[in-house]
């Protein structure tokens, strides 16, 4: 399977929690909407649209730079009926 190349919006900024912040803070996060706002008008090929809204999907992730923030655009393959699956 080819690799793609993670897509990171503009305007997100996720921390980790202030070190006496509830257990049930996972992560702190910024945005910045105007940079936001812009990326999105700038790639709206990577929103979505839900029930006539569009919309941004996002994964968090924590790695070697912190907390980051990149485009979820997985899209489940369409599986064709085939004879076996038809109930009639």
């Amino acid at each position: 399977m080819e690799k793609k190349e993670r897509v990171y919006p503009k305007g997100l900024i996720g921390f980790k929690p202030h070190e006496k912040a509830p257990s049930f803070v996972l992560v702190k996060v910024c945005i910045t909407l105007n940079d936001l706002i812009a990326w999105c008008k700038e790639n709206p090929q990577h929103l979505t649209d839900y029930k006539g809204n569009k919309q941004l999907v996002l994964q968090i992730t924590s790695g070697d730079k912190g907390i980051s923030f990149s485009v979820d655009d997985f899209k489940p393959s369409e599986k064709k009926a085939e004879k076996d699956d038809l109930l009639f």
